[in-house]
């Protein structure tokens, strides 16, 4: 009997690799506010809880000395609005994870529902998943605007749960973060992590998943009971 009806994706450095086409949509956003630009590697750190604030925190790595708090909100919602402008020609290069397509795909064919929730919102989702593979593999999204909240409160994920039908026991949450695993926690689902993705520098094993796992594939593995030596368990007591 497969352990899991669903299985809910975090989209950034889960599913896919964005984080080189989302630092340069910031800098070009930000070099029009007469900023210099940001380091784009440094930009993955500032991932996960959603594309205004990606900007505002590139933003006070390179903002004068001083600035008021008035100029630093306009400068970030007009960085924002240029952001959009620019991220809608890079977002189609970014690319999904080697594992990614066959995983989603493998899924569906086990009949299990698979939705994204994602931090990004709606419009950016959209930009980044247009002309790709991966909407006809995904049920349901659930993006940074859908709801009043988002990761790390529950309501996401216990969004997910009530459009599925599915129960929190047998709904997986497979991200790359911090902030993917405290969802999961506030929702009581179960949360394996990713360990390549953009937890802000820090260890996956750090976060508290039940599993940090080598790639997607193992969820497939899992599902379909085949073991796996590379699912490690984050911390055996939890």
């Amino acid at each position: 009997m497969r352990p899991f009806d669903a299985v809910l994706f975090d989209l950034d450095g889960t599913l896919l690799e964005t984080a080189p086409e989302i630092g340069a949509a910031v800098n070009l956003a930000i070099i029009e506010q007469g900023l210099p630009p940001v380091d784009i590697a440094g930009v993955r750190f500032f991932i996960g809880h959603g594309v205004r604030q990606t900007i505002a925190q590139a933003y006070d790595t390179v903002a004068a000395a001083g600035t008021t708090a008035s100029k630093r909100e306009a400068d970030i919602d007009a960085a924002l609005a240029r952001f959009e402008h620019h991220y809608e020609k890079l977002a189609p290069l970014s690319q999904p994870f080697a594992d990614t397509v066959s995983t989603l795909t493998s899924l569906r064919a086990l009949g299990i529902q698979c939705a994204i929730v994602s931090n990004k919102e709606t419009r950016f989702v959209e930009q980044l998943l247009e002309n790709g593979p991966l909407p006809g593999l995904i049920d349901l999204l659930v993006c940074g605007d859908t709801l009043a909240k988002k990761k790390p409160d529950a309501a996401p994920i216990l969004h997910a749960l009530e459009k599925f039908g599915t129960a929190a026991s047998r709904t997986l949450m497979v991200g790359d973060s911090s902030i993917d695993v405290a969802c999961a926690r506030n929702a009581g689902v179960p949360v394996w992590m990713v360990p390549y993705g953009y937890n802000g520098g820090h260890p996956a094993e750090d976060a508290g998943a039940d599993r940090v796992i080598a790639s997607l594939t193992e969820v497939v593995l899992a599902c379909t009971g085949t073991a796996s030596a590379s699912v490690t368990l984050a911390d055996p007591s939890r």
